[in-house]
């Protein structure tokens, strides 16, 4: 896990440290590698403020392409919490009324409750992926390399891999939505919440939305996805906006030294030549020191 002073002015409740920390104790890769055009690749290099510094861009998960993952975990929550209801013992009856009670108020509330914005950078494990080329560099841009542990350890973040694995997720989600239901189920009353557990209520259906961050459909597994999270209150005015297809995207700058770069890869259309030679220019008027041996060509061999 990576948490360098993290929120320490908005304490992390138990539901996250039971849930969600755990994810973060490991992880099995050194490298972790960021596809980019040669607009964002130069981006990268040149937008640090700070000396010897580079800068990401991190989106706000609101305004991300792939939206459809918070809308997935709910969906998928909803499944999962008919299925813990039937397995508590509930009658047929209970099971109709809390599913309601569930996916008509808890997760009304689940919107309107959560007091922080999140912003993600992504990564891959994958040096050489010919979607990922395709999707984020038009096949002629750069990958970055970089030491996981190195990258991390200068923002205050959170890390992960993307779980892709539907087993995975009903097993995480189904402990938390146990949970809810037991506070749920103390009154008797359906729809009533004891004023000592509505806290916990909220504290649980936030991390709904730690889920969300770190879960996608296994449709997007070639992407061997590694995620960088960002957590901000809401009421912090910390954040740009860019301009993107006619919309404002929210995001906030987050810079590296350029020091810890391990490497990069060239995209598999680029002439190899011209552009190892442009690039050890690029990177040493930018005195980021990469070895030859360190600027590799993609092995993916295109037809033209």
């Amino acid at each position: 896990m990576t948490k360098k002073n993290i929120d320490q002015s908005e304490s992390l409740n138990n539901y996250f440290e039971k849930f969600i920390a755990p994810l973060f104790d490991k992880h099995n890769h050194d490298k972790i590698y960021h596809y980019t055009n040669i607009d964002g690749f130069e981006g990268i290099f040149t937008g640090g403020k700070k000396d010897g510094h580079g800068v990401f861009w991190a989106s706000h998960t609101d305004f991300l392409n792939d939206k459809t993952e918070l809308i997935y975990t709910l969906n998928l929550s909803e499944e999962i919490f008919k299925t813990v209801c039937t397995e508590k013992g509930l009658s047929e009856e209970q099971v109709n009324v809390y599913t309601d009670i569930f996916e008509k108020e808890l997760i009304r509330v689940f919107h309107g409750i959560n007091k922080f914005d999140y912003y993600t950078l992504s990564f891959s494990i994958n040096r050489d992926s010919n979607l990922l080329w395709s999707n984020y560099s038009n096949n002629d841009g750069y990958n970055i390399e970089f030491d996981v542990n190195a990258l991390t350890k200068q923002f205050e973040c959170y890390c992960n891999y993307v779980i892709y694995e539907r087993e995975h997720q009903e097993s995480l989600l189904k402990r938390l939505l146990s949970d809810i239901l037991g506070l749920l189920l103390h009154t008797g009353t359906p729809g009533e919440i004891r004023a000592e557990d509505k806290e916990d209520v909220i504290s649980a259906l936030e991390t709904l939305a730690w889920f969300s961050i770190f879960f996608k459909d296994r449709c997007f597994s070639q992407e061997e996805e590694f995620r960088i999270a960002f957590r901000l209150p809401k009421n912090d005015k910390g954040y740009q906006c860019r301009k993107s297809n006619g919309s404002f995207i929210p995001y906030i700058e987050r810079e590296f030294n350029k020091q810890i770069v391990t490497g990069v890869t060239i995209g598999p259309k680029n002439n190899m030549d011209i552009t190892q030679e442009g690039l050890h220019k690029f990177l040493k008027l930018n005195e980021i020191e990469i070895p030859l041996d360190k600027i590799k060509k993609s092995g993916i061999p295109y037809r033209y």
